[in-house]
């Protein structure tokens, strides 16, 4: 079983590092693109379908604690990619998933964890992190804002569909997306943008947890 189970997170990580390998390519900076303006991308639809607690990534949050995807097997997990300079999209897209957490019932809320990803491994240090969570009034339990290597934030947006490039200017063009993902670290629900009514995806997540 552990040969199958080594033979299985290898060909997920094959897999990604050629999903990495097709995006780095076309993540050089833009120069034309204005100066103060992040590009929404489009989410990609080709992410992977397999479990993500195969991933052996560990995450450092912002309490300097190691953190990994398999560590919330058994409960729903909501996950969101972001980096904390940005001024734009991002406070929005960390306030949407706020209340899309804040308003499941409190029972729900027990037994659901947030994971915030940085793009910006330059900056978004477990220090800076910490400053953030605490500036958004988010530094809660259950709520983790975390940061790894570049090759590890690339492998983990290609198995979300989320795309990103730096810019030149020390920001990110990137996707605007919160990922859902089930128990057994199976991704459920996809929520792209940053404005619209979130009803449908606080009932499908209150009914991971029935």
């Amino acid at each position: 079983m552990k040969f199958l189970k080594a033979i299985s997170i290898w060909m997920l990580l094959v897999s990604v590092t050629a999903v990495t390998a097709q995006h780095s390519h076309s993540d050089g900076h833009d120069h034309g693109q204005a100066a103060h303006h992040a590009k929404v991308m489009e989410s990609d639809n080709t992410f992977h379908s397999e479990s993500l607690y195969q991933v052996p990534t560990l995450w450092m949050n912002q309490n300097g604690e190691e953190v990994q995807i398999q560590d919330f097997a058994g409960q729903p997990l909501i996950v969101v990619m972001f980096y904390g300079k940005c001024t734009e999209t991002c406070p929005m897209l960390i306030q949407r998933t706020w209340k899309l957490y804040s308003s499941l019932s409190e029972e729900t809320q027990e037994k659901v964890h947030v994971l915030a990803v940085s793009f910006d491994y330059k900056n978004d240090t477990p220090e800076a992190l910490k400053k953030y969570a605490e500036y958004e009034q988010l530094d809660l339990p259950g709520w983790n804002f975390v940061t790894a290597g570049q090759t590890d934030i690339r492998q983990l947006a290609a198995l979300l569909g989320v795309q990103y490039r730096e810019r030149s200017d020390g920001h990110f063009d990137h996707s605007n997306l919160i990922t859902v993902l089930d128990k057994f670290g199976n991704i459920s629900r996809r929520i792209e943008g940053i404005i619209g009514d979130l009803n449908d995806d606080l009932k499908f997540i209150e009914s991971l947890v029935q």
